[in-house]
């Protein structure tokens, strides 16, 4: 039978293909460890073994041959094993610890590392509460499975042969006699790992529920508080907790039920081993001492054969998680880099749209055989009706997906055959959702940038109209600004998120509606601070408010995905169409006029 054919009784064939591949993932890093281990398991192992056979010596030479010689090394004997167990079984325990928590590390970093290098449609499908719990709950599951695997083939599958093997020499009938129960035992174990396995799979998800409730809550505590919602998440969160408790207690009435079937085998076995061995003394008036070697030998493999048998269901347990990280791992990127794509080079700064059509995922396109220009060192605007393509534009540049059909240039190279790095390098975006990292202001306008120098971060501070607040708070540029920047205003995010862009000093400036939520005096600083940092580079700038965007270089007006028109302010007015009726609606004719 070939030794995966052996597996299979124990475990389910999928269980085996990812126990194999974890193994081998992480074998070749750990094998000298994993050796020293084994090593000193196997000295457990053995001073168990040794202990069960000394039994019979010490019940034949001392109770009934009576030897006193006997009496004085015996127990020095049984002291130095014992010694040798308890310190041979610390260091193994530390040992296994600490290769644990390296494991744990080194998955998660691969876990985050494959994350960073995803795109965003990867982002549209896992929910972060989900990717939160897999890269924390999968990441102790491979710790898990690991380590169950390498104590019980090391120390509980060794002791067990060494306790087996001194039965099997004292006592071979006995045994026989003990070893009855086996099949009846695998039979019920391989009930107990289906069960499990659905229901080690809900608890994951159950959790993931749990930190989604609580994520959104924290995130949205303005929403909650004020439309009185506590209620609601209360009793939300209450669903989920519950949840995972109905799972959690399943998965221990599952497991629990090794404990009793292993105790009944193991009684109608000691029961037997007594009956055989009373009858044998009666009968053929046999030394007490083989029986006692083998009885010691049976009540000492009492625990490694339960933690064996808890380890098929344990083992299935761990593999969920294990799964669920292999999954998480194995999804390639749906936007990856040629091979041997050079950096971009911008000289100019001119971008270019020539047939682009784009739409998110199944959905109708966007953007339809779309042709525009932006022209180097000037500002392009980009006007029209919600959910005409103006922010698709922008993400397209930064290429957070690809177009379907057309191309898209930087000073005539594709964006598509360049590295995405050198391409967002050179690209600055500045978004109406600010986000700021939890940390300081300090941090967060260096954000990208390495590491520069505190003259750096002030100058780009004082040009982004950001410095004299940052000044008046507590703690300066080492105030905390709190998650998603909570502990500042929007107009103050903004001013440090035009710091940040300052700093990065790129050659094109992607503006995103940057003032449509700040009150007038507010935007009148950040309009002065997208003046300086928009001077002589590429910029395109999306707004509702035709207000912002009157002396831009050139105005697109996108309507249903498609170039509508394009021209000056002056020149769109004249024109009568699409623009001239979004200004209308805005401004009075009075205004117009004087315009």
């Amino acid at each position: 039978m070939r030794p995966s054919s052996l597996f299979e009784i124990f475990l389910p064939r999928s269980d085996l293909s990812i126990i194999k591949r974890l193994v081998l993932d992480k074998w070749r890093k750990y094998a000298p460890l994993y050796v020293v281990a084994f090593a000193l398991m196997f000295v457990v192992a053995g001073a168990t073994a040794l202990s069960a056979w000394m039994m019979k010596d010490v019940v034949n030479l001392i109770f009934v041959e009576r030897e006193g010689s006997a009496l004085m090394w015996l127990p020095a004997v049984v002291v130095g094993v014992f010694t040798a167990k308890g310190i041979a079984s610390y260091f193994q325990e530390v040992l296994m610890a600490r290769i644990g928590n390296a494991m744990v590390a080194e998955t998660q970093t691969q876990m985050f590392n494959h994350l960073l290098g995803q795109d965003l449609t990867f982002y549209q499908r896992f929910a972060s509460s989900e990717l939160i719990t897999r890269i924390t709950h999968n990441a102790q599951a491979t710790r898990e499975a690991v380590n169950l695997l390498a104590t019980s083939l090391g120390r509980d599958l060794v002791t067990l042969v060494g306790l087996v093997s001194v039965m099997v020499v004292q006592q071979p009938m006995m045994f026989a006699i003990c070893a009855l129960g086996a099949p009846i035992g695998i039979y019920m174990q391989k009930k107990l790992v289906r069960r499990i396995r659905s229901v080690s799979q809900r608890e994951v998800l159950s959790y993931g529920n749990i930190v989604s409730t609580m994520r959104e809550t924290a995130q949205g505590i303005r929403v909650v508080k004020s439309f009185t919602l506590e209620s609601a998440m209360s009793a939300r969160m209450n669903e989920s907790i519950g949840a995972v408790e109905r799972v959690s207690n399943k998965i221990v009435s599952v497991n629990a039920r090794v404990n009793p079937m292993i105790d009944t085998l193991g009684g109608f076995a000691v029961a037997g081993v007594i009956f055989y061995a009373g009858w044998r003394s009666l009968t053929y008036n046999e030394t007490p001492g083989e029986f006692f070697s083998f009885i010691t030998a049976l009540l000492m493999a009492y625990e490694p054969a339960r933690r064996l048998a808890r380890l098929q269901v344990r083992l299935s347990q761990a593999c969920i998680g294990v799964q669920m990280m292999y999954e998480l791992i194995d999804t390639k990127p749906s936007m990856i880099e040629k091979p041997g794509a050079p950096a971009l080079k911008i000289p100019r700064g001119q971008i270019r749209f020539d047939g682009v059509t784009f739409g998110y995922a199944a959905n109708a396109p966007v953007l339809r055989d779309l042709t525009l220009e932006a022209e180097a060192g000037k500002t392009t605007a980009l006007v029209g009706l919600s959910g005409s393509g103006k922010t698709t534009i922008m993400n397209l540049i930064l290429r957070f997906w690809d177009p379907a059909e057309g191309a898209i240039s930087i000073d005539g190279q594709n964006i598509a055959d360049v590295t995405m790095h050198s391409l967002r390098a050179q690209i600055s975006l500045v978004s109406q959702d600010v986000f700021l990292f939890d940390g300081t202001i300090r941090q967060n306008i260096a954000a990208g940038v390495g590491d520069p120098s505190d003259e750096a971060v002030i100058a780009a501070a004082k040009a982004a109209y950001a410095h004299h607040f940052i000044l008046g708070l507590p703690a300066g540029y080492d105030t905390q600004v709190g998650e998603l920047g909570n502990q500042l205003s929007g107009g103050q995010r903004q001013r440090i998120s035009i710091a940040r862009a300052f700093l990065k000093n790129a050659p094109i400036i992607l503006l995103d509606e940057p003032t449509s939520a700040l009150d007038s005096e507010s935007e009148q600083a950040i309009q002065r601070a997208l003046a300086q940092l928009t001077e002589r580079r590429t910029t395109i700038v999306i707004a509702h408010r035709l207000a912002t965007v009157l002396n831009a270089d050139r105005i697109q007006v996108i309507d249903h995905g498609r170039l509508a028109e394009s021209g000056t302010h002056r020149e769109l007015l004249g024109q009568g169409g699409l623009y001239s009726r979004l200004y209308d609606i805005q401004f009075a004719q009075g205004d117009r006029e004087a315009v």
